[in-house]
């Protein structure tokens, strides 16, 4: 049994053959129509000459022509511009134009400016000539599908083509359509203007209120907010601001000054430092001249202790000085602290003073420039529907004037003539019905066939439809009869097809992974296949090639290779395996020689049950001994699309090749044929194409061996030797 990976390996492959016989390349299509084209060939012949044999009747055809010019820019009486401007300033425009001309609505218009006379005129010549009683065409189909309009590159130019049976009716169409577009124009231009004039006139009422409404807004909102002396007022508070601002920064130095001297002499208090050593205290009030005095004091009382004794009454009145002088000073020490102290709170209330002052005057500033602001935006409302206002009064006086004027700018730059000759006789509408009809089954009817057709046909199928390799091709042999077929290379009775056989025998060897000895099984899915001839041929190839080679004939329903090599049987394999296992030798006593390196073991009889006999010789104590002796084993074996004998062998076979007839069997079949084979185990070598018609080997694209003649190949021998 397989294994599970093996199992899901053998569906993949099996589903990417199966998309891969829908497959087409465009070679797939080149090959179809190469096969069949004679056939649409000859059917694009009749098709169209049975379409020139049964032309329908065909009237002469006139043709003439009208255009239009659209300048760009035309003269005026008032240098105004039109409400509606017909003035052509885009090649947007122009294709507008082209379209309005190509409309229904345009033609409608057209359509009805034909008096009765204009009208008979027009149809007489689609009158049926066999049934005069017939009423004749409608105009609108006479006249419509005929009219063609185009622009001419680089130019304002409209072009207006027309044509008809008869050479006065299409100049008449023709000028008739140039003179009533310009007279759709004007009509247009008109209803639009009149509607713009109304128009107009409801947006100057409109807009005049909504002036008049703006105005007293804005008188209004001066007199509230008296924005005579509102410039004064913002100035005021400008230079206010300015004095709170500088007064701000005074302060606040002010008091960072203060509370940096108080933090000092915190400091100082806490490390039990001199105060004095402060400049700011030293410099306050009399603490400088009450701290001189202390020193000089000192100073005398040290000179005194020299002289004196301590009750002496000059050291105690130093002493006295010394003390009160020392209170005075510490007095005055405490009170710059106070004033210190002082000043920093005086200058935090100013400060904070200040910033209130400083925060009105920032509101009351805002509150001006946003009284300001709005005041603007009023005067600028006011101002632009003004401005609104006249330009609509400008543009309604200027449409009044153009009302009464001419509106276009469209002009006949070259009138309709009546044509002389016909344009169409209907000859080239023929040779184009009868060229397309003959081309289309030249090219659909080869590949409509071969669509539909899914015989293999080509080498280049095999590989693609069957996604197997392709072994060789084998020519069709026309003069041959069966026993030459069958040895045609053993016997040399063909030249490039014994040239095909040793190319078939280099790819197996090429593409065989196993060595010798071993079995090979021979098969294809219908009869007639010409399988046995190629066990025949392959097997003279191998014994060429001194490879001992055994040919087995293991089709027990209609055995034949015995027939091939011109010998009668009367036993073979079959009476042999029949016989009793006890008696009969390892290996068959009824294999015959052919030549060197090659034996036949022929079936010696059909049988009622192949697959019977056939289950034995594919067991292994059964060919053992033959692959002792023999380095291959071929088999031939029956159809394997009809019958399961070669699906047996393939157990006790290593590889296989299958053999396809040209346009034979269909690759779907071959295709699920080759899965059985796959799924059994045994290794599939390629495919070989067999009995290809000559002239459609190189045809098809395929230069593989024996593709060229016997003489080609005597040719280069013979220029070898010289």
């Amino acid at each position: 049994m397989s294994s599970p990976d093996s199992e899901i390996r053998n569906r993949t492959n099996a589903s990417k053959r199966s998309s891969s016989l829908f497959r087409r390349t465009p070679r797939d299509f080149y090959d179809l129509f190469v096969e069949h084209w004679w056939l649409g060939a000859i059917a694009g012949v009749v098709a169209a000459g049975l379409i020139v044999w049964f032309r329908p009747h065909f009237e002469a055809i006139y043709t003439t022509e009208v255009s239009l010019l659209f300048e760009a820019r035309k003269d005026r009486v008032l240098n105004i511009q039109e409400v509606v401007d017909t003035s052509l300033q885009t090649a947007t425009e122009l294709n507008t134009h082209m379209e309005q001309l190509r409309s229904k609505t345009f033609a409608d218009y057209v359509l009805a400016s034909f008096n009765p006379t204009e009208t008979t005129l027009i149809q007489r010549a689609y009158l049926d000539p066999e049934n005069p009683a017939l009423p004749p065409p409608a105009l609108a189909a006479i006249i419509r599908p005929h009219v063609n309009v185009f622009a001419r590159r680089s130019t304002p130019i409209i072009g207006i083509q027309v044509t008809n049976r008869s050479p006065e009716a299409a100049a008449l169409i023709a000028n008739r359509y140039a003179r009533k577009y310009i007279d759709y124009n004007l009509d247009s231009a008109n209803t639009r203007t009149n509607s713009a004039i109304v128009f107009l006139r409801n947006q100057a009422e409109e807009t005049r209120t909504q002036v008049e409404a703006a105005e007293n807004a804005l008188q209004v909102y001066r007199a509230k907010h008296n924005l005579a002396a509102i410039g004064e007022t913002q100035n005021v508070v400008l230079q206010k601001m300015a004095s709170l601002g500088t007064a701000v920064v005074r302060a606040t130095l002010d008091q960072i000054d203060a509370k940096s001297l108080i933090d000092k002499i915190d400091e100082y208090q806490r490390t039990d430092r001199n105060l004095l050593e402060i400049p700011a205290i030293l410099a306050s009030g009399q603490v400088s001249n009450l701290n001189n005095s202390l020193i000089t004091l000192l100073s005398q009382r040290t000179m005194l202790n020299e002289h004196y004794l301590a009750e002496h009454p000059k050291i105690k009145q130093n002493q006295l000085d010394v003390s009160e002088t020392q209170r005075m000073l510490d007095e005055g020490t405490k009170k710059a602290i106070a004033e210190l102290h002082s000043r920093y709170e005086v200058s935090a209330q100013y400060l904070d003073r200040l910033q209130k002052e400083t925060i009105g005057s920032e509101a009351q500033a805002r509150e001006l420039d946003k009284i300001s602001v709005d005041y603007k935006f009023l005067e600028q409302d006011a101002n632009a529907k003004r401005n609104t206002y006249t330009r609509i009064v400008d543009r309604l006086t200027e449409a009044n004037i153009t009302s009464q004027m001419a509106n276009t700018n469209i002009g006949i730059f070259d009138p309709a003539w009546i044509p002389d000759a016909p344009s169409d006789t209907g000859a080239f509408d023929i040779a184009l019905k009868a060229g397309g009809a003959g081309l289309s089954l030249l090219l659909l009817l080869p590949l409509g066939l071969g669509l539909i057709d899914s015989r293999l046909r080509t080498p280049a199928q095999v590989e693609d439809s069957l996604d197997e390799p392709l072994l060789g091709v084998v020519k069709k042999m026309t003069k041959l009869d069966e026993t030459e077929r069958a040895q045609v290379f053993r016997l040399q009775k063909n030249r490039d097809i014994a040239e095909a056989y040793r190319g078939i025998f280099s790819e197996i060897e090429v593409r065989s992974s196993l060595d010798f000895p071993k079995a090979l099984l021979v098969t294809s899915s219908v009869p007639d296949e010409g399988k046995s001839s190629l066990c025949s041929n392959l097997a003279a190839v191998f014994a060429a090639h001194k490879r001992r080679t055994l040919l087995v004939d293991g089709d027990l329903r209609r055995p034949s290779l015995h027939r091939y090599f011109g010998i009668k049987v009367t036993s073979g394999w079959v009476d042999w395996l029949e016989s009793d296992p006890a008696i009969r030798p390892a290996i068959p006593n009824d294999i015959l020689h052919v030549s060197d390196y090659l034996d036949l073991l022929p079936a010696g009889r059909s049988v009622t049950r192949p697959t019977e006999l056939l289950d034995q010789l594919s067991r292994r104590e059964t060919l053992s001994p033959l692959l002792q002796k023999y380095d291959l084993v071929i088999f031939d074996t029956p159809p394997a699309a009809i019958f399961p004998d070669a699906l047996l062998l393939a157990r006790c076979c290593h590889e296989m090749i299958y053999v396809c007839r040209y346009r034979t069997v269909r690759a779907a079949i071959i295709r699920k044929v080759l899965d059985r084979f796959e799924s059994a185990g045994i290794s599939v070598l390629g495919v070989v194409l067999n009995q290809l018609p000559e002239k459609k080997a190189q045809s098809f694209g395929y230069h593989g061996y024996g593709t060229q003649t016997a003489d080609y190949y005597r040719a280069y021998e013979e220029k070898s030797v010289t």
